[in-house]
C-alpha cells in the first residue's frame, strides 16, 4: 500500500512539474528579438528594456538596415494608456509617447482589467482572456512560456502577453489592427 501511495505521489508531482511554464525575466537590460510582419514582409526587430521603473519605461528598438531609436513611456502611460503608437519608428530619435499611448507593453489599468473582469480594451478593440490550451500556447525553443492569451471579440486579433504584472510585454500579436504583427523569437 505504501509503495502504491508513494508511486501515485511521484506520478502527480511529475505531472505537475511537466505542466509548469517558463516565465522569462524581463527587466532593465533585457534584450528581445522579434519577427515583425510589415505589409506581408518579415522584418527582424530587436527590442531592449533600457530602463524600467514603476513610473518610467524606456524601450530601445533596432532594425538592421533601417536604424534604431527609443520609446519613452512615463507614469501616466504606464498607469492608464490603452493604445499602442501606430506611427512608424524614426531612426535616431527618442520618442516620448503621449500619455494615452504605450509600446510593446500593457498599462496597469489594462492588466487590472484582465485580472478582474477577464477583458481589456487595446487600440479601441475589446479583448477577452481565453484559458490556456495547446492551441494558444507560446513557446521559446522547447519551453512553453507563461502568457495570458487574449482574443478580440470577433477573433480577428490575438495577443500573447507575458504573465508579469510589472512588465506585461506583448510577446506575440496576430491580426494587429494598429501596426505590424509581432512574434518573439528570443528573450535574453
Amino acid at each position: 500500500m505504501r509503495t502504491l501511495f508513494f508511486g501515485l505521489c511521484l506520478f502527480i508531482s511529475g505531472s505537475l512539474f511537466s505542466q509548469q511554464k517558463f516565465l522569462p525575466t524581463v527587466k532593465s537590460g533585457t534584450k528581445m528579438q522579434y519577427m515583425a510582419n510589415v505589409d506581408g514582409q518579415d522584418v527582424p526587430v530587436g527590442f531592449s528594456i533600457d530602463s524600467a521603473t514603476a513610473d518610467f519605461l524606456k524601450i530601445g528598438w533596432s532594425v538592421e538596415g533601417y536604424g534604431d531609436g527609443t520609446w519613452v513611456m512615463n507614469k501616466k502611460s504606464l498607469e492608464s494608456a490603452t493604445s499602442s503608437s501606430g506611427e512608424n519608428p524614426q531612426p535616431g530619435v527618442e520618442v516620448v509617447l503621449p500619455d494615452d499611448q504605450l509600446m510593446l507593453v500593457l498599462s496597469r489599468q489594462q492588466w487590472k482589467a484582465l485580472q478582474d473582469s477577464k477583458k481589456m480594451v487595446h487600440n479601441g478593440t475589446n479583448y477577452v482572456l481565453v484559458p490556456s490550451s495547446s492551441q494558444n500556447e507560446l513557446k521559446l525553443g522547447d519551453k512553453s512560456v507563461d502568457v495570458l492569451y487574449v482574443e478580440s471579440d470577433n477573433k480577428s486579433s490575438k495577443i500573447w502577453i507575458l504573465n508579469n504584472p510589472f512588465l506585461p510585454v506583448m510577446l506575440k500579436v496576430v491580426g494587429n489592427p494598429n501596426g505590424p504583427d509581432l512574434n518573439v523569437l528570443s528573450i535574453n
